[in-house]
């Protein structure tokens, strides 16, 4: 059996060697050197805890502020893809009421064929080649008075009649040249919707990529905080082991008996009793 003598040189290993010890062994082993045993290795994992607990929390750093930087940049394209899709649809919207406006103009004016103005050049050309003829005639021909006067009438009346035709027209052509521009102003508009689709396009994609970055450092920065938690929450509950066993050691195991037969009669450990009030405390502080 081995002794209290032969396990002091190894005192610090009891937990481990439990493992491979008799019951008789164990038996043998005094709630003193046990409570030793355990306040070590208490001690010890407090002091690991720490560089961990810094190195988690570097780790926990850096990667919530490479989460923040990729969503400040992932938001900020987002906002550009916003405008420029506003400005997309406003822009189609203005170009299908102007193509709207531009079909109900064709449907009210005749359609014509051929002459794109109100005064088309063979018009002026007919007209000055019949007052070059009267013209002609008058230098020409040696008439009376009442000749001249006639001829120049006749001059004036085709001037008028001319003039009257031509405007007959304008009023026809007016619509024909409005429903000209409104598609022509359409048109530009569906240029400017595609322009800003084909930007809006271009920043999806690279929105996408600051999107997968910011959720790769996000789920990096959960798991860092994750880990940083777990590692305070070991620190406190070391230290709070190292306090317990402290006191045991100095004052006796009467708690720890006290608490191992309320266990043994059904009642909850003073571990369970701990996490009960930790919990408490939380919901409290959420609570406030």
């Amino acid at each position: 059996m081995m002794s209290n003598k032969d396990m002091t040189g190894g005192l610090f290993m009891v937990a481990e060697w439990a493992v491979y010890m008799t019951p008789e062994e164990l038996l043998a082993i005094t709630p003193e050197l046990l409570g030793k045993a355990i306040l070590h290795r208490r001690e010890r994992l407090a002091a690991e805890i720490p560089e961990q607990l810094d190195a988690r929390s570097d780790e926990l750093t850096e990667a919530a502020a490479m989460a923040r930087s990729a969503k400040s940049k992932r938001d900020d394209v987002n906002k550009k893809v916003a405008s420029l899709k506003k400005e997309r649809n406003d822009a189609q919207a203005k170009a299908k009421a102007l193509f709207v406006e531009a079909s109900e103009i064709r449907e009210t004016t005749p359609q014509q064929k051929g002459d794109t103005k109100p005064e088309p050049e063979w018009a002026k050309d007919r007209l000055q080649q019949r007052l070059d003829a009267l013209d002609l005639s008058l230098q020409t021909n040696w008439g009376t008075h009442v000749d001249e006067r006639s001829t120049l009438n006749e001059m004036k009346n085709l001037i008028r009649k001319h003039e009257e035709w031509v405007d007959s027209r304008k009023e026809k052509f007016a619509d024909i040249n409005r429903m000209k521009e409104l598609r022509e102003e359409a048109k530009k508009l569906l240029d400017t919707a595609d322009k800003a689709h084909q930007a809006m396009v271009q920043l999806h994609d690279e929105n996408q990529i600051f999107h997968e970055t910011y959720i790769e450092n996000e789920q990096k920065r959960k798991h860092a905080d994750a880990r940083t938690t777990r590692l305070a929450q070991a620190l406190d509950e070391s230290q709070r082991g190292i306090d317990f066993w402290k006191n045991c050691l100095e004052h006796g195991f009467h708690e720890l008996l006290v608490d191992a037969q309320r266990v043994r009669e059904g009642g909850k450990s003073t571990r369970a009793l701990a996490r009960e009030r930790r919990q408490q405390d939380k919901k409290s502080g959420e609570e406030e």
